[in-house]
């Protein structure tokens, strides 16, 4: 009687009656196999030549790639063996050039390999996709200056820019259900708040931003004008000088000018004594302005969001 074998792994599953005196063989066989799905580790060194995996590759818990990328390549897995992997890419080059995860399904879903760390992906046969890489919605706050070659090389992109643009809701179900449309969330230039969630802290009024509302944006800076200073009233004295003339205390309600600004009032009372009031009036200094009102700061590359 022929074996059968399961569908994932191919262990084999012997018939009764089967392998009588050899029942060793293929349990010794299944044995091996799950030791080298459950800790075998596989280095594989990568130049610019595609890789097929052999048996003994695929079959590893880890692989590992190593040496010199001279060319972009990429790793074929089988079909009729599923799993999940744990993947590490040391090539030096990747800057340069990239490795791509592909199964020998025509149409299946392939994935970058990210270059340095270790990360998780699974083999259905058909698709290769990541897995533990944060909740569907949450940003990535990347230091580089554009989206990863990694990123853009996989069939379904795991992240998104957020620049503002839109996406498909059949290939990003669950992110169009947290977003709640088919637009990206627009970060370029823009410093992130959380919502008001009833404080009121954040108002169009105030700040020109709606801290209501998810994704509202702001994209004008501030121009501070005179009608943005708070109220000021000078204090202090104003020396002012009166000149008697030739008739003596003369002048009964003339206005005297004040050297600086202003204006003085001379008035006479009725002993003859000179008494003076001054007023002082002058214009706010400086014009509008447009200056970011912050101190130290950096731009810090990129925010992506995570989409499948």
């Amino acid at each position: 009687m022929v074996s059968a074998f399961t569908p994932n792994i191919q262990l084999e599953e012997q018939s009764r009656g089967d392998q009588v005196g050899t029942w060793d063989t293929p349990v010794n066989n299944n044995m091996t196999l799950v030791d080298k799905v459950v800790g075998a580790i596989t280095t594989i060194g990568l130049n610019n030549s595609n890789v097929v995996l052999s048996s003994p590759q695929y079959q590893s818990k880890t692989i590992i790639f190593n040496s010199t990328l001279t060319g972009s390549v990429s790793i074929t897995f089988p079909s009729t063996f599923t799993k999940s992997y744990e993947i590490q890419n040391l090539c030096t080059g990747s800057s340069a050039f990239t490795i791509t995860l592909q199964t020998t399904v025509a149409g299946g879903q392939a994935i970058g390999v990210k270059p340095g760390e270790f990360f998780d992906v699974v083999s259905d046969g058909t698709n290769l996709k990541f897995k533990n890489m944060g909740h569907i919605g949450t940003y990535w706050d990347y230091a580089g200056s554009s989206v990863p070659n990694w990123v853009s090389l996989c069939t379904v992109p795991p992240y998104l820019n957020c620049d503002g643009t839109t996406f498909n809701s059949s290939v990003y179900p669950v992110l169009f259900t947290v977003l709640g449309s088919t637009i990206l969330p627009d970060r370029r230039g823009t410093t992130g708040y959380t919502l008001n969630q009833g404080t009121g802290r954040l108002t169009t009024a105030l700040g020109g931003l709606d801290g209501n509302t998810v994704r509202s944006i702001k994209t004008t800076q501030v121009t501070i004008g005179t009608s943005n200073l708070p109220a000021y009233t000078p204090t202090g004295s104003v020396a002012s000088t009166v000149t008697n003339n030739s008739n003596g205390w003369a002048l009964t309600d003339g206005t005297v000018n004040v050297t600086g600004g202003g204006a003085s009032s001379l008035r006479v009372n009725a002993q003859g004594t000179p008494t003076i009031s001054s007023s002082f009036t002058g214009t706010a200094q400086g014009g509008a302005s447009n200056v970011l009102p912050v101190g130290s700061a950096t731009i810090t590359g990129i925010i992506m969001i995570r989409a499948a």
